[in-house]
C-alpha cells in the first residue's frame, strides 16, 4: 500500500490553461450530460479545507503593504497547487476556490476511501510546503477539514452566465464538520465514519468523528478522460468580465485597489426540504439574475460564488479584473439595487475598499480568477455581521463614492484577523448628492476656454441663444470653467443641476430638479404637492398650458388630475406635445437672460437627454447660455491634447460650441501647484516633480501635491492611480502587457530596449503598435519612446508584481551594463535606480554614490538627494561597508538637503553623519557647525548658539590647520547667534576675536562674515560711522565667487549710506 503523497504533477508539453481549466470536473459532465437542467444532484464525498495561519501571515506582512500581499498570495498559491496534485491524484476535483479555503469533491468506486486519503496526505503535505518563511514573518500553515458523503444538491442558474451553485443539506453537513474542526483535524461526518474501517477512526468530537489514519487502498490508475464541451459553453459558466478576462488570453497577476463585496444567501436547506431542489433553482435564478442585471448595468465584476451553511456567498469585485472609475459609487449602487430586490431568498451584504493582489492562480489543469488580501477578508467579516436585508460598509467605501447614501453608524465590532474594533456603517438608500465642496483657485492656462464661454454669456445678454458642451477626462477642469463662466454671468439668471449615477436610469431626473427649483417646488415634496405648485404657477402666469398640466407634472415627478386635452392626445404624439409645453414653461420662467448649468451629463437619463435635445434646438430663440459638462468617451486610440475651442460636436443633442480643454502646458502646471502649495509650500523640485507627473490634469495635480505633503513623492493617490487603471484596462492584454513591462525602463525609453522586459514569445512593437496607443506614449525624437504622462508610468508601474519587477530591473541592469561596457560609471544614475529595485544592494551602493556626486557636482541636488539616499539604503542590505564611508554619504546626503531647501531631513543627516565619527573630534565639530548653520536658517537661534559653543569646546586641544580655521567659522557662528538673537552688543565683543581668528587661519570666507557681521552690530548700536568693513567682506566674497556673502555685504553697505545720509 502507497502512503507517499504522490508529487506535484508536472504538465506534459503543450499543456496550458485553457478556458477547460477555469471549469469544475462535475460541471464539464452535466455540461455534456444534461446542459439544460438547472437543479440536479450528485452522490460523492465532499472534502473541505480550510488553512489557518494565513491570517496570521497577512497580518505580519500587512506592513509591508502590496509587497505583502503579494507574497501572502504566492504562499497560498505554492500551497494550494502541491494540495490540489495530491487530491487530484486521488481522484478529486476543484469545485470552488475560496482564497484559503479548497471544496473538493470525489465520485466514483470506493470515493468514500478516495476522499479521506486524499485529507491525510494533505495533511502531511502541508506540514513541508507549509513552512513559510518569509523577512519579518515564519509561519507553519496547517489545515482545518471537514468531510461528508452523500447526495449533495448543485444548481446552474443565471442568464448573461450560469453560475454553479453549491447549496443544500449535504453543503450544510460539510460546512459544519470543517467549522468544528481544529487546525490539524479532520473531522469527518457520521455518514462518512460508518464507511470506513474503525481502525482509521479516532475520538468522537462532535458532531462528527476525527480520522486519524489513512484508509487502506491504492491510488486510482489515472484521471479519466474529460467529456469534450464547446469551449463556448463552458465559458458561458464564466461571468461576463471574467469571461473576457479569460478568452483574452488572461494576464499576468497585479495589484489592484479594488471594492470587494460579499452578498450572503441562507434558508436554502428547508426550502429544498418543503418546496424541492426545482423550486429552490427559480430563487436562485431569480437571485442570482438580479445580481446579474445590477453589476452589470454598472460595471461591476460578479466574480464567483462560494459555498456556506445553509446557503451561499456571492462574491463581486469593483476595479478587478478592470476598473471603470467611480468603482466605490458603482459597487454601492449595484448592492443596493440587489437588496431591494423582493426575492424568496433574502440577503446580507458587506463592502470594503483596498489593495488586493489579483489574477489567475492554480495549476494549468485547474485555474480561477480571483483577488487576495485583507480587503477581500473584511468585506467577508462584515457581511458575516450584517443583518438580513442590510449592507455594511466601511468609510474607505463611503468616502469615495460620489453618490451620498443614507448611512447609520454601528458601534464598532470585532472581527477575525483584526487587532482594533472595526468602524461600519449601515448603507440606505441614495440620495441627492450635497452641494460639492472645491478648492477654488485661479484659473489658469485656459484663455481660449474662456474666450469661447465669454462669447457664448454676451449672446445670452443680446438676447440670443448659446449652446456649449465641455467635453474632457475626469480632472481635467470641466467643472472649474463652469464656475468661472457662472461668476461671470452674475447678472444673469442661474439654473444649476448635477447629473449622478444613481439617477442615470430615472426618467426625467435633471428636469425634475431644475423645474422644481424654478418653480420654488422642494426635491423631497410628494408628488400632489407638487403639482398643486405648479398648478398655481401655471395659472398665474401661463394660463394656456393649464390644458397640458398632466403632461407638465411628468418632469416634475407631480401629481395632477387629467385634462380632456391630454386624454385626446395619440400616444405618438405625446413625447413632441411634452417638449413644446416644456419649452413654453421655461419661456415663462426665465424672465431674463439665464444660464443653465448641467454637469455630468455623461450620467444623463435618455428622456432628459431627448428633452433638452427638443428645448435647445436651432429654431428656439431664446435669450439663454445651455453648458454642459460630461466625460469623454474612453479610447484607447485617442490622441493627447484638446480640442480647439469653437469645435463642432457629435453630442446626442444640438451643440454649438464644443470646448475640450487639453492639459495644462508645463509652466502653467508648475504656476497652479505653486499657488495650491502657497499655505504649505514644498520645495521647488517637488513642485516640479508633481507637475511633471500630474500630466497637466489639475485636479490629479491637487491629490498629487496632497499626497506629496502627507505621504511623500513616491506615493500615487487613490483617485489618480484609478483613473490611470482604468484607461490600462481598456488595452488588451497583449498591450496591457507592453504597457506595464514598458514602464520598467522609465518614462523615456527606446523601443529596442523592450527586448530587456518582453517575454521571448512576446510580439515586439510595430509603428502601428506605437500609433494605437498614442493615448499613452509619444516620439520623443531620436528614436526615443515617452510615456506621455508620468502618472500614467507610474500607475502601470505600480500593477506589476514585486518578483516580476525586481527580475525585469536586474535584467536591465545587466543590459545596461554590458552595453555600457567600461564606460559603465557614465550610465550611474540609471544603474543605480535599476540595481536597487533589483535588491541588488553591492551594486546600487557603488553606481548611487557615484550618480550623487556627480549631480552634486552639476548642481543638481534633487537629484542627489535621491541617488545618496539609495545609497544609503543598499548599504544596510551590503556587508561591511565602513562607518566612515557610509558616514561621508549621509553627510554628502545632508548638504544636498540643504541646498533643496528639506532642512529639517538635512539636519537629521548630518546628526547621524556626527554619530559614526566619534572618534575624530575635527570631523563632528565642522558637522556640528554645519547643523548650526541649519539652525539659523529655520530661526533657532538658541540652537544655533549651543552647538556652536559645543563645537568649539570639541575642538579645544586640538592643534593643526584644520582645527584651527573651524573655531574661526565657530567663533563668527557664535556671532551670529547673538547677532540674530537681538544682543549686537555680544555680538561686536565676539566678531574682534572672530576675525582675527580668521585671519590667522586664512580662512577668507570666515574673515568676510566676520567683517559684515561687525558693522551690522554697529549699526544696531548706533555707531554708523565705524562701520568700516563691509567694503573689504564685499571684495572677499565677490573673489570667492559667494553671489549670497556678496549681495549681503552690499546690503549692509547700503544701510551704512543710508544711515550716513
Amino acid at each position: 500500500m502507497n502512503t507517499t503523497p504522490p508529487s506535484p504533477a508536472a504538465p506534459a508539453a503543450g499543456d496550458r490553461p485553457t478556458v477547460t481549466s477555469y471549469a469544475p470536473r462535475l460541471l464539464l459532465r452535466h455540461l455534456a450530460e444534461d446542459p439544460e437542467r438547472a437543479a440536479w444532484t450528485v452522490d460523492g464525498t465532499v472534502v473541505f479545507v480550510d488553512i489557518s495561519g494565513f491570517t496570521k501571515l497577512s497580518e505580519r506582512l500587512a506592513k509591508h503593504g502590496k509587497e505583502g500581499a503579494e507574497q501572502v498570495t504566492e504562499a497560498i498559491e505554492t500551497c494550494f497547487t502541491d494540495l490540489l496534485a495530491v487530491a487530484y491524484a486521488n481522484g478529486g476535483g476543484l469545485i470552488k476556490f475560496g482564497g484559503d479555503a479548497l471544496l473538493l469533491l470525489f465520485q466514483g468506486e470506493s470515493h468514500e476511501a478516495m476522499a479521506c486519503r486524499s485529507a491525510v496526505w494533505m495533511r502531511r503535505a502541508l506540514r513541508e510546503v507549509g513552512r513559510i518563511d518569509l523577512p519579518g514573518a515564519r509561519v507553519q500553515l496547517r489545515m482545518s477539514v471537514g468531510a461528508h458523503t452523500g447526495t449533495f444538491h448543485l444548481f446552474l442558474v443565471g442568464t448573461s452566465h450560469r453560475e454553479l451553485i453549491a447549496t443544500g443539506p449535504a453543503w450544510t453537513r460539510t460546512v459544519e464538520m470543517e467549522h468544528a474542526a481544529d487546525a490539524g483535524e479532520i473531522l469527518i461526518s457520521p455518514e462518512l465514519a460508518s464507511r470506513l474501517p474503525a481502525r482509521c477512526l479516532g475520538e468522537t468530537k462532535a458532531p462528527g468523528v476525527l480520522l486519524r489514519r489513512e484508509p487502506p487502498g491504492t491510488v486510482p490508475p489515472g484521471d479519466a478522460p474529460l467529456p469534450q464541451v464547446p469551449a463556448e459553453q463552458i465559458a458561458a459558466c464564466l461571468s461576463v468580465a471574467v469571461r473576457d478576462h479569460v478568452t483574452a488570453g488572461g494576464g499576468a497577476p497585479e495589484h489592484r485597489l479594488v471594492t470587494v463585496a460579499f452578498v450572503h444567501f441562507e434558508g436554502t436547506d428547508e426550502a429544498i426540504a418543503r418546496r424541492g431542489a426545482d423550486v429552490v433553482a427559480a430563487d436562485l435564478h431569480e437571485l442570482v439574475c438580479d445580481a446579474q442585471e445590477s453589476v452589470e448595468a454598472r460595471g461591476v465584476c460578479f466574480l464567483a460564488t462560494d459555498v456556506d451553511a445553509d446557503g451561499g456567498k456571492l462574491i463581486l469585485t469593483a476595479g478587478a479584473p478592470s476598473v471603470s472609475g467611480n468603482d466605490e459609487e458603482r459597487m454601492l449602487l449595484a448592492v443596493r439595487a440587489i437588496a431591494d430586490g423582493e426575492r424568496a431568498i433574502p440577503v446580507r451584504i458587506g463592502v470594503h475598499r483596498g489593495g488586493v493582489f489579483a489574477g489567475d492562480i492554480g495549476p494549468w489543469y485547474r485555474r480561477t480568477y480571483t483577488v487576495m488580501g485583507d480587503a477581500v477578508n473584511l468585506a467577508a467579516r462584515l457581511m458575516a455581521a450584517a443583518p438580513p436585508g442590510e449592507i455594511y460598509a466601511t468609510a474607505e467605501v463611503l468616502e469615495h463614492s460620489q453618490t451620498r447614501t443614507r448611512t447609520t453608524e454601528l458601534e464598532p465590532f470585532r472581527v477575525k484577523g483584526k487587532a482594533a474594533p472595526v468602524r461600519a456603517w449601515s448603507v440606505g438608500e441614495a440620495i441627492r448628492a450635497g452641494t460639492r465642496v472645491t478648492t477654488v483657485l485661479p484659473l489658469i492656462g485656459r484663455g481660449d476656454e474662456m474666450r469661447a464661454l465669454d462669447d457664448a454669456i454676451d449672446a445670452a445678454r443680446s438676447g440670443r441663444g448659446a449652446r456649449v458642451e465641455i467635453v474632457g477626462e475626469a480632472g481635467i477642469g470641466k467643472t472649474r470653467l463652469l464656475e468661472e463662466a457662472a461668476s461671470r454671468a452674475g447678472d444673469l439668471l442661474r439654473w444649476h443641476t448635477v447629473c449622478e449615477a444613481y439617477t442615470a436610469s430615472t426618467p426625467y431626473a435633471v428636469w425634475r430638479e431644475l423645474l422644481r427649483e424654478a418653480l420654488g417646488i422642494g426635491w423631497e415634496d410628494p408628488p400632489r404637492q407638487a403639482g398643486e405648485r405648479l398648478r398655481q404657477v401655471v395659472a398665474e402666469r401661463a394660463p394656456p398650458l393649464l390644458a397640458w398640466l398632466p403632461l407638465l407634472a411628468v418632469p416634475l415627478d407631480a401629481e395632477v388630475d387629467t385634462t380632456p386635452e391630454v386624454d385626446a392626445l395619440d400616444e405618438a404624439f405625446r413625447a413632441p406635445k411634452l417638449h413644446e409645453v416644456v419649452s413654453d414653461l421655461i419661456d415663462v420662467l426665465m424672465d431674463r437672460p439665464a444660464l443653465v448649468a448641467i454637469e455630468d451629463a455623461h450620467y444623463l437619463d435618455e428622456a432628459s437627454a431627448d428633452m433638452l435635445g427638443a428645448v435647445t434646438s436651432a429654431d428656439i430663440d431664446r435669450a439663454w447660455v445651455v453648458i454642459t459638462t460630461r466625460r469623454s468617451e474612453p479610447s484607447s486610440e485617442a490622441t493627447a491634447g484638446g480640442t480647439p475651442a469653437g469645435e463642432a460636436s457629435s453630442s446626442p443633442f444640438t451643440i454649438a460650441i464644443r470646448l475640450e480643454p487639453g492639459p495644462l502646458e508645463p509652466d502653467d502646471a508648475v504656476s497652479l501647484a505653486e499657488i495650491a502649495s502657497d499655505d504649505a509650500p514644498l520645495p521647488p523640485h517637488v513642485i516640479h516633480m508633481v507637475a511633471l507627473r500630474s500630466g497637466g490634469n489639475p485636479q490629479f495635480l491637487l491629490d498629487l501635491l496632497h499626497s506629496a505633503a502627507e505621504l511623500g513623492v513616491d506615493d500615487l493617490p487613490d483617485t489618480v492611480e484609478a483613473a490611470a487603471m482604468a484607461q490600462i484596462d481598456r488595452l488588451s492584454p497583449a498591450d496591457r502587457t507592453l504597457v506595464r513591462r514598458a514602464a520598467v525602463l522609465g518614462l523615456t525609453f527606446h523601443p529596442r530596449m523592450l527586448d530587456w522586459v518582453l517575454e521571448d514569445a512576446a510580439a515586439r512593437p510595430a509603428d502601428d503598435t506605437w500609433r494605437r496607443l498614442g493615448s499613452l506614449f509619444q516620439d520623443d525624437g531620436d528614436g526615443q519612446i515617452r510615456f506621455r504622462r508620468a502618472l500614467m508610468r507610474d500607475a502601470a508601474y505600480e500593477g506589476l508584481p514585486f518578483r516580476l519587477r525586481r527580475a525585469l530591473h536586474a535584467r536591465v541592469a545587466d543590459e545596461l551594463e554590458l552595453a555600457a561596457g567600461d564606460a559603465a560609471d557614465e550610465q550611474a544614475a540609471s544603474l543605480a535606480l535599476h540595481c536597487a529595485l533589483a535588491g541588488d544592494h553591492d551594486r546600487t551602493w557603488r553606481y548611487a554614490r557615484i550618480a550623487g556626486d556627480r549631480a552634486r557636482e552639476r548642481a543638481a541636488p534633487a537629484d542627489a538627494v535621491a541617488h545618496y539616499r539609495r545609497a544609503l539604503v543598499a548599504a544596510r542590505g551590503c556587508g561591511d561597508v565602513g562607518d566612515m564611508l557610509v558616514s561621508e554619504v549621509t553627510e554628502a546626503l545632508g548638504e544636498a538637503l540643504i541646498r533643496t531647501g528639506e532642512l529639517e531631513a538635512a539636519d537629521q543627516a548630518l546628526r547621524a553623519a556626527a554619530r559614526l565619527r566619534t572618534d575624530d573630534a575635527v570631523s563632528v565639530a565642522r558637522l556640528m557647525l554645519r547643523q548650526a548653520y541649519v539652525a539659523e536658517r529655520v530661526g533657532r537661534f538658541d540652537r544655533m548658539l549651543r552647538l556652536t559653543r559645543k563645537a568649539l569646546r570639541t575642538l579645544e586641544d586640538r592643534d593643526g590647520w584644520a582645527p584651527m580655521r573651524l573655531r574661526a567659522a565657530a567663533k563668527v557662528s557664535e556671532a551670529y547667534a547673538r547677532q540674530f538673537q537681538g544682543r549686537p552688543g555680544d555680538s561686536l565683543r565676539l566678531t574682534r576675536p572672530a576675525i582675527e581668528a580668521a585671519k590667522t587661519s586664512a580662512d577668507r570666507k570666515a574673515l568676510a562674515d566676520g567683517l559684515m557681521l561687525h558693522d551690522a552690530a554697529l549699526l544696531d548700536l548706533g555707531r554708523v560711522d565705524e562701520a568700516v568693513h563691509s567694503r573689504e567682506a564685499l571684495e572677499i566674497y565677490e573673489a570667492l565667487g559667494d553671489l549670497h556673502g556678496a549681495a549681503s555685504a552690499s546690503n549692509t553697505l547700503g544701510m551704512v549710506a543710508y544711515f550716513q545720509g
